[in-house]
């Protein structure tokens, strides 16, 4: 729901989903740090619910890491030591490493794929990704990862539209995806109180070291407090997070 002028407009008639009912979530994140730093605090609360927490991250980071003298592959592996060690902090059960290369060239459709196949292998009731729609995102992989897990969402039902694994495809015979729900957002219609889970978030921000250095991981430290504070005015809570929660069904015609 939104102001046009005078008048008030109904993006969907359908209602917000729950998404502290999801019992399995999928974390679809375009760089290895993106999840936690957009909602490490709502994934640590679903965590800690009971909720089993998948995070995908679909491309390999390299661009990022600002250590120079690193060689590709021992920057890969800092970058993998660092998620593993947050993942721990916030109670990720698993995590999937597509290695499309970051910021570099691949084809939006291999990636809906490759999003299908996982989709139809975990059955998550719950996706989460970060917003393709925001205003003035210049970063060509969070469009494409967002626009992609949405489709992938839209169409998981479609036995037609293939994953980028046949048997995978042909073993599976449906389930319920209840919602999807974008981080980084300008539109959102859900702020979640992470106030028990805020010091877990830090945390596991902070851990991501390969690629924030200590200053620079004190100053995001500082940003995402000022920001989750900003949104929280007026609210009975300290920390949130924002989120934009839909039926899958929204997501096409704006029914």
């Amino acid at each position: 729901m939104f102001h046009s002028g005078d008048k008030l407009i109904f993006e969907t008639i359908l209602p917000i989903p729950d998404i502290f009912s999801a019992k399995r979530i999928l974390c679809v994140q375009p760089h290895y740090d993106d999840n936690d730093i957009a909602a490490g605090g709502t994934f640590a609360q679903l965590a800690k619910n009971g909720t089993e927490v998948i995070y995908l991250t679909v491309t390999d980071d390299l661009m990022g890491v600002v250590d120079t003298s690193l060689s590709p592959d021992a920057a890969a592996q800092s970058l993998t030591q660092d998620q593993l060690v947050a993942g721990k902090i916030i109670g990720v059960k698993q995590q999937i490493l597509l290695n499309y290369p970051d910021a570099g060239v691949y084809d939006y459709f291999s990636l809906r794929r490759d999003l299908l196949k996982y989709i139809h292998m975990l059955q998550p009731d719950f996706v989460f990704t970060c917003d393709p729609w925001l205003t003035y995102e210049a970063h060509r992989d969070h469009i494409q990862t967002g626009l992609a897990v949405a489709e992938a969402v839209l169409f998981s039902s479609l036995p037609r539209i293939a994953s980028s694994d046949l048997k995978v495809d042909e073993a599976y015979t449906g389930h319920s995806i209840h919602g999807i729900a974008f981080y980084y957002s300008r539109e959102p219609n859900q702020i979640v109180d992470i106030t028990s889970t805020w010091e877990k978030k830090i945390l596991a921000v902070r851990s991501y070291a390969t690629q924030i250095p200590s200053e620079d991981a004190d100053q995001l430290v500082m940003a995402l407090q000022f920001k989750s504070q900003q949104i929280c005015a007026g609210k009975d809570f300290q920390y949130g997070e924002p989120l934009k929660v839909l039926n899958p069904k929204a997501l096409h015609c704006g029914l």
